[in-house]
């Protein structure tokens, strides 16, 4: 007798593919080859933003946005698997990556070098688009979106938004060390501290108003609501609470420089005090954002917010009271 032969059932296409060989895939040498072409176009902006990740400390955390940026995009890729198959850009495509490029050549030719740093993003996210097309930028664009961290603000725009935090970071130090029993005068950005060996004068600096902590801390609350679940509502809630999270967060290190300085002795043991106090400016921040995370989950919950958003089922009401 003649064996049957086996039914093989017709596979899913909405069914993610299983992984891909090298055979499957003729256009990765190409992908590879264009994304080194990019890396290697791009080198010199990349190490011009590593020098400034090492020297100035409003920009320490951009040695860490690629790792994460790479962390979201496997996450992304996880909860939605995506089926590698060869996908033919449109001309629109390749006109964008080449208009992008242009603009970058003039940006580089006016000596705007911020602009020229900055094209790398939305080139990266046309690479991705011609690379897997819509359900492949729907995936990644979190991580492209993402990089925008690695990038410091603007010159005009980091001198408008440093002397605010400057000024309220003094206003609302004086203000909390009033209100702990200190005797304090504010001259300017200038605290005038007395203390039982004299008075004492605390500088809220340029790199003490805040802007390092709020652009440390919106990276990190940024990729909590991306790799984090939870609802819309808490995602956009817990993104404008950055800011007030950050001031908070500077007001305490400078109260407890403050009080540091009115207990202790010599320039040494100040010099301490201020570096100690900075160093825990991030840990009390993300306990801030656990606690404002745990607030609103006790205010609302989750599950009877995602039932109370459904659509009554008239039908099914009919049938429970009948």
């Amino acid at each position: 007798m003649s064996e049957l032969p086996m039914y093989n059932p017709p596979a899913d296409p909405s069914r993610p593919a299983g992984p891909a060989s090298g055979r499957d895939l003729p256009w990765l040498p190409a992908a590879l080859l264009g994304a080194g072409l990019l890396a290697f176009a791009y080198a010199p902006n990349v190490l011009s933003l590593v020098t400034i990740w090492n020297n100035e400390p409003n920009y320490s955390h951009g040695f860490l946005v690629l790792p994460i940026a790479g962390v979201i995009l496997w996450r992304r890729l996880v909860d939605r698997p995506y089926a590698w198959a060869p996908y033919h850009a449109s001309w629109g495509t390749w006109a964008l990556l080449g208009l992008l490029l242009a603009a970058r050549a003039a940006a580089y030719e006016r000596g705007m070098n911020w602009v020229e740093t900055a094209t790398l993003i939305p080139v990266a996210a046309c690479v991705v688009y011609a690379l897997g097309g819509p359900a492949l930028f729907s995936r990644a664009w979190p991580a492209i979106a993402f990089l925008v961290f690695m990038l410091p603000l603007p010159p005009s725009l980091n001198m408008t938004v440093s002397l605010p935090l400057q000024r309220i970071a003094t206003a609302g130090s004086c203000f909390v060390l009033q209100l702990t029993g200190l005797w304090v005068v504010p001259s300017g950005n200038v605290i005038n501290l007395s203390t039982p060996r004299g008075p004492q004068q605390l500088e809220v600096a340029m790199a003490c108003n805040g802007l390092s902590m709020l652009m440390t801390l919106a990276a990190t609350v940024t990729a909590t609501v991306i790799l984090i679940p939870m609802p819309t509502w808490k995602r956009v809630v817990v993104l404008l609470s950055a800011l007030p999270i950050a001031l908070v967060s500077n007001i305490a290190r400078i109260v407890a420089t403050g009080w540091c300085y009115y207990y202790m002795e010599g320039e040494l043991a100040r010099q301490r005090s201020h570096d100690w106090s900075g160093f825990l400016m991030m840990p009390l921040a993300l306990v801030l954002v656990g606690l404002e995370l745990w607030i609103l989950s006790w205010l609302v919950d989750d599950a009877e917010a995602e039932a109370a958003s459904r659509p009554i089922d008239l039908v099914a009401t009919r049938q429970r009271r009948s």
